[in-house]
């Protein structure tokens, strides 16, 4: 059981505490100022004065010449002793006496005349036979252009006789069938004369072909009534395709032919036409 201690001791205790707290206090100031008292002083670094100076650029040293070599100097050659040799003495030379100068003339050259060179025959017998042809051909062609008129007008009075007649009645027509008969062969011929003129207007035969006289080219022709060619054929050649094709261009360059006659009837009609060299025919 515990006894309480009363009186003096209780004063001590709160004493000793007092002074407990103010040696910390005391300790923990001096712990704060006592560094800044007896802080140590660094030492200063030393202190440099430097003076600046203006660069000037100097020049730059010469390069060292080389030294002059010592020149070498060549042993003389020996000279040999020459023998003096004879000198042989040249005859003096002969004078020649100077041409005679040619006698200048003052007339004026004459212009030398340059030969012509004379032409050369020409196979003259070849010549006239195609001009006698091409003559021929000519006159053939002038004569079909002079019958060519009277061909039309034929035709004409051939064609208004038989228009006319067409409009009889059956019973004269009937009894006249023998005349109409003659006069178709007659229109037919005239017919196929114009257009056998008309054709040969249009050949152009080949100049190498001329003299070829044995050539024979037959073209069937079928035309329709207005006279348009239907179509052209060979029903003969020649054997030579120039002659064959030549044929053949002139009725393409005639055509359109003229309109069938009434009296050949509605048609198509064909006709052949023969080629031969400087003729054409039916």
């Amino acid at each position: 059981m515990l006894k309480r201690i009363a009186g003096p001791v209780n004063e001590n205790w709160k004493s000793a505490f007092i002074g407990a707290i103010g040696i910390h206090l005391a300790l923990a100031v001096l712990s704060i100022v006592a560094p800044n008292l007896w802080e140590r002083s660094r030492p200063m670094p030393p202190v440099y004065t430097v003076k600046l100076f203006e660069t000037v650029d100097l020049p730059s040293p010469k390069a060292a010449e080389p030294k002059k070599q010592a020149p070498i100097v060549k042993p003389k050659p020996k000279i040999q002793k020459v023998k003096k040799k004879e000198a042989k003495v040249a005859p003096p030379p002969t004078k020649s006496k100077p041409k005679p100068k040619k006698a200048v003339s003052l007339r004026p050259k004459e212009p030398k005349t340059t030969k012509k060179p004379k032409p050369k025959p020409v196979a003259t017998k070849d010549t006239e036979k195609l001009l006698s042809k091409r003559l021929k051909n000519i006159k053939e062609r002038i004569k079909e252009k002079e019958s060519e008129a009277l061909i039309k007008n034929r035709l004409s009075a051939i064609r208004s006789s038989v228009e006319a007649k067409t409009k009889r009645t059956e019973t004269t027509a009937a009894a006249e069938t023998g005349a109409g008969g003659g006069q178709q062969s007659e229109v037919l011929r005239l017919y196929c004369t114009e257009i056998w003129a008309k054709v040969r207007n249009h050949w152009v035969l080949p100049e190498q072909l001329l003299d070829k006289t044995g050539l024979t080219s037959i073209v069937v022709v079928r035309i329709a009534q207005d006279g348009r060619v239907l179509n052209a054929e060979h029903e003969h050649k020649s054997g030579h395709a120039l002659f064959d094709q030549s044929a053949i261009r002139a009725v393409q360059k005639a055509s359109p032919f003229p309109p069938l006659p009434r009296a050949l009837g509605p048609g198509p009609l064909e006709i052949g036409i023969r080629f031969r060299p400087g003729a054409v025919g039916l």
